[in-house]
């Protein structure tokens, strides 16, 4: 029994400590005993293909997992060599598999690494060509947006919307690009790619495109100020209500790969109790640039919406509408809950609530991860943290609607900079859940968030 005990706590230490980096030789301990990986080389496996010698050490049997993605890596074992073969890598991009060791008698894992391979050189880009951003967003009243344009080369710039007019029309080396259009009196929001081009050989990519969104015009005629205690909208995250919170388009696991600025697609959690209200996430930097991972987001088998890959400059926003705009004076509030699943998961979120046409800042909040605690209802690792912010307009507003925005990377164990990104850094909106034989019934919540007008 104190074998099994020993092996279960350091299968939870060995999972807190696998990071996707280089791999390295790692030591654990299990049952009293030193256990090691040792890896014939600390460095990736050549892009052209190749293989990686592991000898563990001192371990119970075991047997090897690998990833079922990770369709580019076979593993042969030899008692306790293992050696992982790599066939080559056709993209650019360093990729990597985590492998876990398993114990033959527990099936449990009692240790984790990292195989990594290196991406397939680039071609060379002998001169730059580089836009300093790939999309921009206008409000409804504003007329022109501009960008620069860093560059060894000739080029030139199209619209695909005609009353966006860049200038200049070309131009040779660094430089700005300014877009004017007209003021947006529609109630649906416009938008134009604009594309910088060039035809010169010595560049790689050739076009880049920057997309302008200039927001609907906000109607504010005949606000209304609802009485207190309107509940404006109202969500439930329950096991029996995954159906009804997928309605918005945020489906499952299956839903991946969306790295792009904003929200694509415009997926969003629906409010399924009463009003019209959106919950929906936004990423704020385009991840492919920073990491080789991708956001995601979904709806859990308890109903909660789950972010990953959550990062500096990510926001999202609580909306509910009425049938008409929000008259001045009207008091509002929000109650909801977060809990990051992992230390990394970002700390800091400032929050703000839309005031007429401007963001107005209300209180930042702080999220909670016990690293080392046991994980229990007597000593928990994930933390709910409640939170409840109150707004108040001073101007006819279209919406009720409050927004969060990540402000560093801070890791909300300790604060601590958050040096890469990886898929683990799952944020999830709190809920209750109908599961009453789940084990983790002290992370529920006993209220479901919802705007409701205070006076």
């Amino acid at each position: 029994m104190k074998k099994y005990i020993s092996l279960l706590i350091c299968a939870a230490l060995a999972f807190a400590a696998c990071k996707p980096e280089t791999p390295e030789i790692t030591d654990e301990v299990y049952a009293g005993i030193r256990a090691s990986v040792e890896m014939s080389s600390s460095e990736a496996i050549p892009a052209e293909g190749g293989k990686l010698v592991v000898t563990v050490h001192k371990s119970p049997a075991f047997t090897v997992s690998l990833p079922k993605t990770a369709t580019w890596l076979t593993c042969s074992q030899a008692d306790s060599v293992l050696t992982f073969t790599a066939a080559a890598n056709p993209s650019a991009v360093l990729r990597f598999a985590g492998v876990s060791i398993i114990d033959a008698e527990l099936h449990i894992a009692i240790t984790n690494f990292d195989v990594t391979q290196a991406g397939t050189a680039k071609d060379v880009v002998r001169k730059s060509f580089l836009v300093s951003t790939q999309s921009l967003l206008a409000k409804a009243e504003d007329t022109s947006a501009s960008f620069a344009v860093t560059s060894e080369v000739d080029w030139t710039v199209t619209s695909s919307n005609p009353a966006f007019v860049p200038t200049p029309a070309s131009g040779n080396g660094n430089g700005t690009v300014t877009v004017s259009f007209p003021a947006n009196t529609k109630t649906e929001e416009v938008t134009a790619v604009i594309t910088v081009s060039t035809t010169d050989e010595a560049v790689a990519n050739k076009e880049l495109a920057v997309t302008i969104t200039q927001e609907a015009a906000k109607n504010t005629e005949g606000a209304v100020k609802p009485a207190a205690g309107t509940v404006l909208a109202e969500w439930c995250f329950d096991t029996d209500q995954v159906d009804a919170l997928k309605a918005g388009g945020i489906e499952g696991v299956s839903l991946d790969d969306d790295n792009a600025i904003g929200n694509v697609g415009n997926p969003y959690v629906p409010s399924n109790v009463s009003g019209k209200g959106k919950l929906e996430y936004f990423n704020g930097t385009d991840k492919s640039i920073v990491s080789t991972k991708k956001a995601k987001r979904r709806i859990g088998e308890r109903g909660e919406l789950a972010v990953y890959c959550s990062w500096e400059g990510d926001w999202f926003t609580w909306t509910a509408e009425a049938d008409k705009p929000l008259a001045a004076g009207t008091k509002f509030k929000l109650n909801f809950a977060l809990r990051p699943s992992h230390e990394d998961t970002p700390k800091y979120w400032k929050c703000e609530f839309l005031n007429g046409d401007q963001w107005v800042e209300l209180n930042t909040i702080s999220l909670e991860f016990h690293k080392d605690a046991a994980g229990t209802a007597a000593d928990p690792k994930q933390i709910n943290t409640f939170i409840e912010e109150t707004a108040t307009l001073t101007a006819d507003t279209p919406y009720a609607q409050f927004r969060f925005t990540c402000t560093q990377n801070a890791r909300c164990y300790d604060g601590a900079p958050v040096p890469a990104l990886t898929s683990k850094y799952v944020l999830r909106f709190a809920g209750k859940w109908s599961d009453a034989s789940d084990d983790n019934k002290y992370l529920q919540v006993p209220d479901n968030p919802r705007i409701i007008v205070v006076e």
